[in-house]
């Protein structure tokens, strides 16, 4: 009953009036909802960019990658392929070097992948992603990306050259005396190879498409002088791309000469960078929060001096100092309650709508917020986690309740005699 009694007060101590207090109480509610809101969108981007880079570095790629220990190629990819099939997993050999892009008297460096299609189709998802075009890669037929179309004005049918770099090097060699460069004894003349764009592609991953091209294995291998069916990695792919140790170990017993990377491995430095900005914005952000709290803890000061003689006839009556306090943290309690149901509410409305609010103020700025030529995606993910939103609520409640403390310590010090003395 005195449990029930302590609420009442609190919330009647609390409850808006035409006042100074109650004004500065809903300023209070309002800093907590802005900061709790923040939180929420910051951290639901971040958490969407991760999730969402991912996704693409999984679509676009492989589960894990099987190298030479020894040599730039394998020469014998298919013994890897089955040693990944008899682990449990899919495998497809590949060919990934740097491209040199010709057409006309312009040159770009770009990146290709020489790849069967029966074998990948299935685990790189190219067909779905064609733009324009088909999706075909027959003797000297190339694919190349919309960025990278736009970057040539090539479209489906036109023709482009592409050099290899490791032949071209072989051209030149530097001079004896390690001053300059002259034409190689030994070199013989090249030429390059040209192919026709069969198809355009979009991954919708910004920095993949516009570096990446793709043409068929036999082609990769005679570009670069590799022997026929050789592969530079063999790509594979299991069930469960987060839990594959178990796969890694029977892959590492049969091929103890190759070097197994996964995909968290090679994109180790940029997920880490993912988590740490993620974690840092969590930590910076709670600020807010935490000035909410003082405020909350100047109007509770507030309103304990506005409360004095009510305190001390409480006190009178029989009200011990731990009653008194735990009205006011009840109140600090409340202020938390209110500031994080609406900032939740208010969050969560704004992780919704994102795309259009952005839109709205690249419209009003006049400049885009979002450019995937620096964020590599073409719109603002965001994934709110149930963990994360615990985390936000739990800690904005927290600090809240923690801020009318020192206001209530206050308040239960207060000695009645004086408190009522001029009443």
């Amino acid at each position: 009953m005195n449990f029930v009694f302590e609420f009442f007060l609190a919330w009647r101590y609390l409850k808006p009036k035409r006042n100074a207090v109650s004004v500065i109480s809903c300023i209070s509610i309002t800093g907590v909802a802005l900061g709790v809101a923040v939180l929420i969108v910051v951290l639901a981007v971040m958490t969407g960019f991760t999730d969402i880079m991912k996704d693409k570095l999984l679509d676009t790629g492989s589960h894990m990658q099987i190298f030479s220990g020894r040599y730039t190629y394998i020469k014998n990819p298919e013994e890897v392929v089955k040693a990944v099939e008899a682990a449990g997993g899919h495998a497809a050999p590949i060919v990934n070097q740097a491209v040199l892009i010709q057409k006309e008297d312009r040159f770009v460096p770009k990146f290709l992948i020489g790849l069967d299609l029966d074998k990948a189709q299935n685990r790189i998802d190219i067909k779905d992603t064609i733009k324009y075009g088909n999706c075909s890669l027959k003797k000297s037929e190339v694919m190349i990306s919309t960025e990278i179309a736009r970057e040539l004005n090539v479209f489906v049918g036109d023709k482009i050259l592409l050099h290899s770099p490791s032949r071209l090097a072989k051209l030149v060699k530097t001079k004896t005396d390690g001053k300059g460069v002259e034409l190689s004894k030994d070199a013989e003349v090249y030429l390059p190879e040209e192919y026709t764009v069969s198809g355009l592609f979009s991954f919708g991953k910004y920095d993949f498409d516009r570096n990446m091209i793709f043409i068929g294995l036999e082609d990769a291998d005679e570009l670069y002088g590799f022997p026929w069916g050789a592969a530079t990695a063999v790509y594979a792919w299991v069930d469960d791309p987060f839990n594959m140790d178990k796969e890694i170990k029977l892959i590492k017993d049969k091929l103890p000469a190759y070097q197994t990377r996964t995909w968290q491995q090679i994109n180790s430095r940029l997920l880490g960078v993912l988590a740490v900005e993620k974690n840092m914005m969590f930590y910076l952000l709670i600020f807010i929060v935490l000035v909410a709290a003082f405020s909350i803890m100047n109007t509770l000061i507030t309103v304990t001096v506005q409360k004095t003689k009510e305190i001390g006839l409480l006190k009178a009556l029989g009200a011990g100092p731990g009653t008194i306090m735990r009205v006011f943290l009840l109140q600090g309690f409340y202020v938390g309650i209110a500031g994080t149901f609406s900032g939740l509410i208010l969050g969560s409305l704004v992780v919704h709508y994102r795309m259009p609010i952005m839109i709205f103020f690249s419209k009003l700025t006049g400049r885009e917020l979002f450019p995937k030529e620096f964020y590599f995606f073409n719109e603002l993910p965001a994934h709110m986690v149930g963990f994360d939103l615990t985390v936000i609520c739990v800690s904005s409640i927290v600090l809240c309740t923690f801020g009318a403390l020192i206001p209530a310590w206050r308040a239960a010090r207060l000695d009645p005699a004086s408190s009522l003395r001029y009443e």
